[in-house]
């Protein structure tokens, strides 16, 4: 539920600049992230694209010239930042690759492929903001060139970028959101997400509501927990994950000894560790992200009388984690809800690539389903009969048995994955070990 590839370039220089615009509270200048091979840098600048001054709104809106543009929404700075990047990374890789190829022909004419790329962190941030993905919304929205978005990573940054994107007739894929009531009827989906009754919203992750049960059944059934404490960070993914593994945890016949929500931006654990260390937990389960401050509360545990391990889910498996907790860290346990791509026999070409175009930087959890979502949206625009929003929406929603990284996948009606996997990760010598995967559907 976190760089970049430049090289030190006139186009640095301009990111360079813009972060010293915000820095100084000014607002940012956008600047276009050119999907053409370059050699990354150690970090990640804040990526903005200026949206073109003929902007519209309309829904449907059709490209001109011969650039298309991927809009990509991510969080790329602060806390996020180790889970943003490396996806980030694996999207620009296929579209890179996309126009090694030649570009695609979309309705007969050839287009080159452009990132045009945001960060939902807003300037200043340590994490994700809500307020922020809807901004970058807009600003898609209104350049007529953006003919799908890629994300966003946050499920609670979904939730308020999805009515303006369906309205607009934008679609867009996540490579991370998993909260099951953003296409779910059966789980409080409306149409304050898709106000127009289209589905303009897909993923390539499985959903929570899987995601929760089977981090439940593993803590019970493989690590022998049968008495849980448990914390949420109060956001859409957080709680919802949190609340899945309650339930299947109760129906285990386990005991959840309590269940509280610790707001984002708590670095003071102590007083809640005293009353959890009181109750005896065989194993505290947080449901929410590393940048919202879990990895120093795991830092705090111990001295608590807390010498028990800790479990997440996608939100905590990731380096911020492992920075931020250290030596402290070992032991917890991390569930992704994707494949891992790592040990797929048919994604090696894609590891390999990744590797030599990233150098020194390791994949994420979310490198390979950052690659095949782009590889997707890429996949629909050569397929569409327009070249408009409409076309590749269409496309989208026709998409079946598309082989990628992750396995097969096919968008069923609500536009998720047909490929439902979990995969479980566990800290071991100071770094997230792949320790089990589980497939729950078709796909693979």
């Amino acid at each position: 539920m976190k760089s970049s590839r430049f090289r030190f370039t006139m186009l640095s220089l301009m990111v360079i600049f813009t972060m010293l615009l915000s820095a100084c509270g000014a607002e940012p200048t956008a600047t276009p992230v050119a999907a053409t091979p370059t050699t990354p840098a150690a970090a990640a600048p804040t990526d903005t694209t200026a949206p073109s001054t003929s902007a519209t709104n309309t829904p449907g809106a059709s490209a001109s010239g011969d650039t298309l543009k991927i809009a990509v929404d991510l969080p790329v700075s602060g806390g996020d930042a180790s889970d943003g990047i490396p996806t980030r990374n694996g999207m620009q890789l296929a579209i890179d690759q996309a126009n090694q190829a030649g570009g695609v022909t979309l309705a007969g004419k050839k287009y080159k492929l452009e990132m045009y790329a945001l960060d939902d962190v807003p300037p200043g941030g340590q994490a994700h903001d809500p307020a922020q993905g809807a901004k970058n919304a807009d600003a898609f929205i209104s350049d007529p060139a953006a003919m799908v978005m890629l994300g966003p990573f946050n499920s609670s940054v979904a939730k308020a970028m999805m009515p303006k994107l369906n309205t607009a007739g934008l679609c867009n894929i996540s490579p991370a959101n998993t909260n099951e009531t953003l296409t779910k009827p059966e789980y409080g989906a409306t149409k304050d997400l898709r106000p127009t009754g289209n589905v303009t919203y897909f993923r390539v992750v499985t959903t929570d509501d899987i995601q929760g049960p089977a981090a439940a059944d593993y803590a019970f059934d493989k690590l022998g927990a049968k008495k849980v404490y448990i914390l949420d960070d109060t956001e859409t993914y957080g709680k919802g994950i949190a609340d899945n593994f309650e339930k299947e945890f109760k129906t285990k016949g386990g005991i959840v000894l309590g269940h509280d929500g610790v707001p984002k931006g708590t670095a003071d654990y102590s007083s809640i560790f005293t009353k959890i260390a009181a109750t005896s937990p065989d194993l505290l389960y947080y449901g929410g992200t590393s940048s919202n401050g879990i990895p120093q509360a795991r830092k705090q545990m111990k001295g608590a009388g807390l010498d028990i391990p800790l479990m997440g889910g996608d939100g905590v498996k990731d380096d911020e984690f492992l920075k931020v907790a250290g030596a402290d860290a070992e032991g917890s346990y991390g569930t992704v809800a994707a494949v891992n791509a790592e040990v797929l026999p048919d994604a090696q070409k894609f590891v390999t690539d990744y590797k030599a175009a990233f150098p020194g930087q390791n994949l994420g959890a979310y490198s390979g389903p950052g690659y095949d979502t782009a590889s997707i949206a890429i996949d629909a625009m050569k397929r569409a009969t327009a070249a408009s929003r409409d076309g590749v929406c269409q496309a989208l929603r026709q998409t079946k048995d598309f082989k990628g990284v992750l396995g097969t996948t096919t968008f069923d009606a609500n536009g998720d994955t047909s490929n439902k996997v979990i995969s479980f990760y566990e800290v071991k010598s100071g770094a997230w070990a792949f320790v089990d995967q589980l497939s729950f559907g078709g796909g693979q």
